[in-house]
């Protein structure tokens, strides 16, 4: 015991430097994240700090994430550490200036969009190539099914599961060379689980239900969504796209209980899906661990360590972090910011994760599982290269 505590303490002093400069220094590869808004959108810049909504907001300010957050906002804009503060300098700088600020001070090469999510004056995809160098985009398969379904079919005749299926791959068939994959949020109608035995006949009556209730339509069935899920996934390996989908925490429109990666079984143990590639995304928080374990047992399964950070406490980030790799190949785990409306998001995101990671893996070779050397590779892995590799980019 006392040899291994003299090793432990000889490798407290052990020379970080290259460490921590190729964590500051290496340009990010954001792997998933969502659209800016105008700055007089209606959704409420307290937003960027909380999944909250409704009465809970007016708890957001009491949290350790959102007094931290505040914090580093504020001194990147050298105004005082207030919300009202903050705000103003936003309304007086304008979108493009806080922006530039923003992603320069978060040195993103690439950002990965989702741009399925509905926010007020939400700006075109193509509107951020003016301060990321690189950005690509993936389908919510969700989302296209319920703007299928709402547009109806060019003859006005009344959908069918064999109507609508047909449209859904060919829309997805027509701009698979223009995305670098699918993503699910399957967790936020009825949870992970997954029938992976849905019949058509179960489909199509799901279908008929959300058509006959919905206006406009919302896939709000279960068969309905686990037919959407399988056929995504179906498309996504037979064209060699990954589907990212979301796991853990999220609004309270999201039942977390289900959202558990660990429910998704049935799917990665079906052989039909043996070749696919799915990112389990948001940390899988607070089912890190999970997610970790799943990761080392199947080959389908990678790992995005987004949302976590910045929305947790410090110990938090650290220790959710930790548990992700706990298991998991190092090769198999991406950073993303998951930012959304605000810039502030996407310089939060890399900001903490950069100090999130030195610190994982500093205890790493503290603890003798890294040398400093690999520690340096696993971060330019975890920032970059992974996602470079995973998403097949070639910019």
């Amino acid at each position: 015991t006392q040899v291994l505590r003299h090793t432990k303490t000889e490798r407290k002093r052990m020379d970080l430097s290259e460490l921590r400069k190729t964590i500051e220094e290496v340009e990010l590869v954001d792997g998933h994240a969502h659209n800016l808004v105008a700055v007089d959108s209606n959704f409420g810049f307290i937003h960027a700090f909380s999944l909250a909504h409704g009465d809970a907001v007016a708890s957001t300010q009491h949290s350790l994430s959102f007094k931290r957050n505040l914090r580093d906002v504020a001194e990147l804009y050298g105004c005082e550490s207030t919300l009202e503060s903050v705000e103003e300098y936003r309304r007086i700088s304008g979108l493009e200036s806080i922006s530039s600020t923003c992603f320069k001070a978060a040195r993103i090469s690439t950002v990965i969009f989702d741009d399925g999510i509905e926010l007020d004056k939400k700006l075109d995809t193509e509107w951020h190539n003016t301060f990321i160098p690189h950005i690509h985009r993936l389908v919510r398969v969700e989302r296209l099914a319920e703007k299928i379904l709402n547009e109806g079919l060019p003859d006005g005749s009344l959908w069918t599961l064999d109507s609508f299926t047909s449209a859904f791959l060919s829309k997805l068939e027509s701009v698979a060379g223009e995305i670098v994959g699918l993503k699910s949020i399957a967790a936020y109608y009825f949870g992970l689980e997954i029938n992976t035995n849905v019949t058509k006949k179960e489909a199509e009556e799901g279908l008929q239900q959300v058509l006959a209730v919905w206006k406009p339509v919302l896939v709000a069935n279960k068969n309905l969504i686990d037919y959407i899920f399988l056929l995504s996934l179906e498309f996504a390996q037979s064209h060699d796209l990954p589907m990212q989908i979301h796991t853990g925490f999220g609004d309270r429109g999201l039942n977390l209980r289900m959202s558990n990666p660990l429910y998704l079984h049935n799917v990665l143990e079906d052989k039909k899906f043996a070749k696919c590639r799915i990112v389990l995304l948001h940390t899988s928080y607070p089912f890190s661990k999970e997610a970790s374990y799943l990761a080392s047992l199947y080959s389908q399964v990678y790992l995005d360590f987004g949302l976590a950070i910045p929305k947790l406490s410090v110990h938090g980030m650290i220790s959710s972090v930790k548990d992700l790799l706990e298991q998991a190949p190092l090769n198999k785990v991406m950073f993303s910011t998951d930012a959304y409306a605000f810039p502030e998001l996407f310089y939060l995101g890399a900001k903490k994760a950069r100090e999130v990671v030195f610190v994982v893996l500093r205890d790493s070779c503290i603890d003798g599982e890294l040398t400093v050397p690999e520690a340096v590779e696993v971060a330019k892995d975890l920032f970059a290269r992974n996602s470079i590799n995973f998403y097949k980019i070639t910019n």
